[in-house]
């Protein structure tokens, strides 16, 4: 397990309307893989993306969710609007997120 899915558990359940440890809980889901990790993380994603739309990383990871789960219209969705957040922003605060989003979106 790349990433700690306990321990961010732990963090969410002291508050569960905090978007980085939801952020945090999805992405160590996506680490994991299993299906039912994939479902969960999207969970946490989508509260995540809704709650701190300026965070980019969190679109990068909810769209490779999506894609993994089959679910391409919205993962092209939600990395078309990442890419845009990114452009906006300039340098720094993920603005390299941008390319990475964008070949993405090209394998959909």
């Amino acid at each position: 397990m790349a990433l700690d899915v306990v321990r961010f558990r732990k963090l969410v359940a002291l508050d569960d309307s905090d978007a980085l440890s939801r952020f945090a809980l999805g992405q160590a889901l996506f680490q994991e893989g299993g299906i039912e990790a994939l479902h969960e993380a999207a969970e946490h994603l989508m509260f995540a993306n809704a709650k701190a739309p300026a965070h980019l990383a969190t679109y990068h990871v909810l769209g490779q969710v999506f894609s993994k789960l089959g679910r391409n219209s919205e993962a092209r969705d939600v990395l078309s609007a990442g890419c845009e957040k990114a452009e906006a922003v300039g340098v720094g605060m993920g603005h390299d997120l941008g390319p990475a989003m964008a070949k993405l979106l090209e394998t959909l």
